[in-house]
This record gives C-alpha cells, structure tokens and sequence, in this order.
C-alpha cells in the first residue's frame, strides 16, 4: 500500500540487489523504503478510522539495506508527535529494526515523526497501525514501549505470530 496519503514529503527507493536476494523470500514491506534527505523532522499523519480513545499498536520497520548506495549506517530519532518515542540504530546493512508502542491517542490524528539527529538521512520501510482491544495492556500512565520480546518456550526456531 502506498503511504503517499499519509506523507508528501520524502524520497522511495528499494534496498540494493544484494540486500534483497540475500534474504530469499525476503519481507516484501522491508524490501522499499522511503528516505527524507530534506528537512529535520518529516511526519505521517494517521487518522484511524475509530478515532481518539481507542488503543493502537504502533509499528515501525526499518531495513536499511543500503538503498542509497553509501553504505554508512544512518541513525535517528523516532517521535510519537511531540515526544521521543527511540532511537533508531543499526549493527549491520541487513538489519531489521523494529520500534512498537500502544498509544491512545486523544485527538482523532497521530504522527509518527522521523528527525534526521545528523548522522545521515532518516528512513522507513514500514508503518503499521493496528486497533486492539481496549481492555487490553492497561496502563495509568499512558503509552506502552515494547522493550524486549523473548520466546522462552519454543522448541522451534521458528517464529509463531
């Protein structure tokens, strides 16, 4: 899908050859990426069709993949309208960054903002947006960050979603 209803600025690209046949059957939604060369801090404006007061689940993918031919890792910063949500750092060109929070919002619209802290230009590969159910991840305090995930039980390498 694209994402040009939500943002107008910015530039697409896909991840090199290399990158992307490295993975076999590779992610599509990792596989292009929008890159914001321009400007410090570039917004995607979403506005749930449920509105304010719901929960959302919030996730950002980001695979760098050296789709600008450089081959320097960037890192950014990556903020929920006016707060800092993370940083956005990468160990190596094939790695997959995923940033999720819960958030209600309290007005009918959310950003998701990527600013570019000078070391190269900020990117995603995917935005998602997911209602859940609002008895769900109670919290008094109000977003919820993701700050590990562990599969502890697995027999299997494989990952169950």
């Amino acid at each position: 899908m694209s994402d040009s209803e939500f943002i107008d600025t910015g530039v697409n690209y896909d991840v090199s050859m290399e990158h992307s046949s490295r993975f076999g059957t590779p992610d599509q939604q990792l596989m292009t990426v929008r890159s914001f060369p321009e400007g410090t801090k570039n917004c995607y404006t979403l506005q749930p069709q449920q509105g304010k007061d719901n929960k959302y689940l919030i996730r950002a993918s980001f695979m760098y993949g050296n789709y600008d031919s450089k081959n320097q890792l960037p890192e950014f910063k990556l903020y929920l309208g006016v707060n800092e949500w993370d940083t956005v750092k990468f160990n190596n060109s094939y790695d997959i960054v995923r940033k999720e929070i819960v958030h209600v919002p309290r007005t009918g619209h959310i950003n998701v903002c990527l600013v570019n802290t000078g070391s190269g230009s900020p990117f995603i590969s995917a935005l998602e947006l997911r209602q859940l159910n609002n008895s769900i991840y109670t919290t008094q305090s109000g977003s919820l960050i993701l700050f590990k995930r562990l599969d502890i039980g697995s027999t299997r390498s494989q990952t169950v979603r």
